[in-house]
């Protein structure tokens, strides 16, 4: 198994088993999202099984709006890492907002069409929540990618978990799923959908138990709310009590009923009769307007990075083509030869319509415009049409941005 290829940018998030970096994979010029099992943890652990597991499951799978794994391994510390394609997207709450019933429904047919997809193959979630989705730009605005199967399952297979074990994020997780994780299916992932959609619609989740026992019983005893939207969102919307403090939505809230259904036999038998049902109850409820679609993030209006270094040739690089690292190694797309330089020193990549510079834990260190750049906290770059200075240790490299 080969040792991990890629340069460490930033931290993404970190756990009890692992932490996950964002990083840059020089040669072939991309981001790349890796994921790192602690060395202390056993090769025989569970921890470890199930990783090797999520690893060995998904390098294979190559699915429409689920992301992909690339590739595994063991890096030179003896720490298993696991390799993903980088999503630049947003969370979707920061995009759909409360009673855009529209947006909500894209959001939910693109989720549910993965799901489909999953079980079609034969792997379940099981920890199907926002922090593991992510909108990313389309060609039609944007479109749900499903980020992380840190917990997924072969249906077919036995687990790596033991009978009576719990996985998953109590928000989210069904009424079986807190019985006995061992024995759930894709009635399970629909649940979690479900409860994704209600929060997006109203604001809140369904059930917001503070401990995991009251959020058991809710999931296991407790109706489904009605959604009561707040009448103040639903700009634009017919109604006809001017009283009303809330948005009446029997359909919508009947969709609920079922779409969270306590018994897994009574839900939706599929991500696409979900969509299909939610589409008619929102239409049902006068809630679905159709609207259009903003992109995620305006396009840099500089693409093209003019590099400058003394006694040398100027060098163009269109930004739009992936990153830029600086350093002494050859595969580095802007080499620098002095022994005082680390092979990988600095990068600069593009993310969310900004240019950001990093340095990647460089020996010497590394200067922006006389900042000192602390490894794994990116900085942007200047806005404005004014060259700046990126200094590595004593080796000066100005850049300007230009339009493309």
């Amino acid at each position: 198994m080969p040792s991990s290829p890629y340069r460490k940018i930033r931290p993404l998030g970190e756990g009890a088993v692992g932490d996950v970096q964002l990083c840059v994979d020089v040669g072939r010029r991309r981001l790349v999202v890796v994921k790192w099992l602690r060395a202390e943890l056993q090769d025989g652990s569970q921890p470890a099984i199930r990783f090797r597991r999520e690893a060995e499951l998904m390098a294979g799978v190559s699915l429409t709006g689920v992301i992909k794994v690339e590739e595994w391994g063991v890096d030179d510390l003896g720490r298993t890492w696991m390799a993903m394609e980088f999503v630049d997207g947003l969370p979707p709450s920061a995009v759909i907002g409360p009673s855009d019933a529209w947006s909500v429904h894209r959001f939910l047919e693109g989720v549910a069409d993965s799901l489909d997809d999953l079980h079609g193959v034969g792997i379940v979630h099981r920890d199907l929540k926002p922090d593991n989705v992510l909108l990313r730009a389309g060609l039609d605005g944007w479109e749900p990618v499903i980020i992380d199967l840190g917990i997924a399952k072969w249906l077919s297979q036995e687990t790596a978990t033991a009978t009576g074990s719990v996985f998953g994020t109590p928000y989210y997780m069904s009424p079986e799923q807190f019985r006995d994780s061992k024995h759930v299916g894709p009635a399970t992932d629909r649940y979690a959908l479900a409860v994704m959609i209600f929060e997006l619609l109203a604001g809140h989740r369904p059930f917001e138990g503070r401990t995991i026992p009251e959020l058991l019983r809710l999931h296991l005893e407790a109706p489904v709310p009605p959604l009561e939207i707040p009448k103040r969102l639903c700009t634009g919307m017919l109604h006809n009590d001017p009283q009303a403090k809330v948005y009446p939505t029997p359909s919508l809230d009947l969709f609920m009923a079922r779409a969270m259904h306590k018994d897994p036999r009574l839900r939706y038998h599929s991500g696409a009769e979900m969509a299909a049902e939610f589409k008619k109850a929102a239409l049902a409820d006068g809630l679905y307007t159709q609207g259009e679609l903003d992109p995620l993030f305006d396009p840099l209006p500089r693409p093209i990075a003019e590099i400058s270094i003394e006694g040398r040739p100027m060098q163009r690089f269109d930004l739009r083509h992936g990153p830029l690292v600086f350093g002494r190694h050859e595969s580095c797309q802007v080499v620098l030869a002095s022994s005082r330089l680390s092979r990988y020193h600095a990068c600069a990549y593009v993310h969310r319509g900004r240019l950001w510079v990093a340095d990647l834990q460089s020996q010497n260190g590394s200067l922006l415009d006389d900042r000192r750049l602390t490894p794994g906290l990116p900085v942007p770059f200047p806005r404005g049409d004014k060259p700046a200075r990126l200094s590595l240790y004593n080796r000066p490299v100005e850049i300007r941005l230009l339009p493309g």
